[in-house]
């Protein structure tokens, strides 16, 4: 009898809340028709952002040298944590394509990675680049020296910082420093979010696009709900497009 009662209350019982797993998207591009600077002036960056805090996505080849920390990797039942995904696993691949077919803008890179919902006050400040060797300090070169000519530094000419603080109301805070002819200027903001909401931050001389998607676990419980501390999904069913919100040409 009192194991038939047990049985029941777990048939009646609602599955527990699960903390779900999320995709970050990013796309960084360039004005290709910038405001005159006699126009319009930006100060002088006083101080170069200090990425050293930040978390670097790990590729394929870091995670076989073993650099993923125990932050980025947590079972082998999960995916790793803060990994770079591939072309084909990126969701704002057709907004890249729309930039790159342009004539007012230009890609300087894009990237996206999952990670679980971190503690607001444990959220990851991850560190983004056009390069693959992460300075000290952007270096930034002059305007008659390529990127990766012989005999120059290679140094970004896009580096920042993309933290998204996942919980009831979400937020994103992007940092980017953008070499602009041999000028640093410096995109940072923050912003509430939401789920596949297209975020779109914008600086005279580039822009920064920001997409977060729920991301399933094969072994979630679709019955399951959401934790009481995580955004709501309202876009699951509007099947909201992550394309339609590129910026307007002036």
């Amino acid at each position: 009898m009192i194991r038939a009662l047990v049985l029941l209350a777990l048939l009646l019982t609602p599955a527990l809340a699960v903390a779900r797993w999320y995709q970050v998207d990013v796309v960084v591009f360039r004005h290709n028709v910038a405001p005159a600077l006699g126009a319009e002036q930006w100060p002088a960056l006083n101080a170069i952002p200090d990425y050293s805090g930040s978390v670097d996505l790990l590729t394929d080849e870091s995670a076989v040298e073993g650099e993923a920390s125990s932050a980025q990797i947590d079972s082998a039942a999960q995916p790793t944590a803060f990994k770079a995904l591939q072309a084909r696993e990126r969701s704002l691949l057709d907004a890249e394509r729309r930039l790159r077919n342009s004539s007012q803008y230009a890609p300087l890179l894009s990237a996206a990675w999952r990670q679980p919902k971190l503690a607001v006050s444990g959220a990851k400040r991850v560190h983004l680049s056009d390069v693959d060797v992460r300075p000290s300090t952007l270096q930034v070169q002059s305007s008659d020296a390529a990127v990766g000519a012989p005999g120059s530094l290679q140094t970004p000419r896009i580096e920042g910082t993309v933290l998204v603080k996942i919980a009831r109301q979400m937020s994103v805070d992007v940092d980017f420093t953008y070499a602009n002819e041999g000028t640093p200027v410096r995109l940072r903001a923050t912003r509430g979010a939401k789920l596949r909401e297209v975020n779109y931050f914008d600086h005279p001389l580039f822009g920064v696009l920001v997409q977060i998607l729920p991301y399933d676990l094969p072994d979630d419980d679709p019955s399951a709900g959401t934790a009481s501390d995580e955004p709501v999904d309202e876009g699951r069913e509007a099947g909201a497009e992550p394309s339609d919100a590129l910026p307007e040409p002036d």
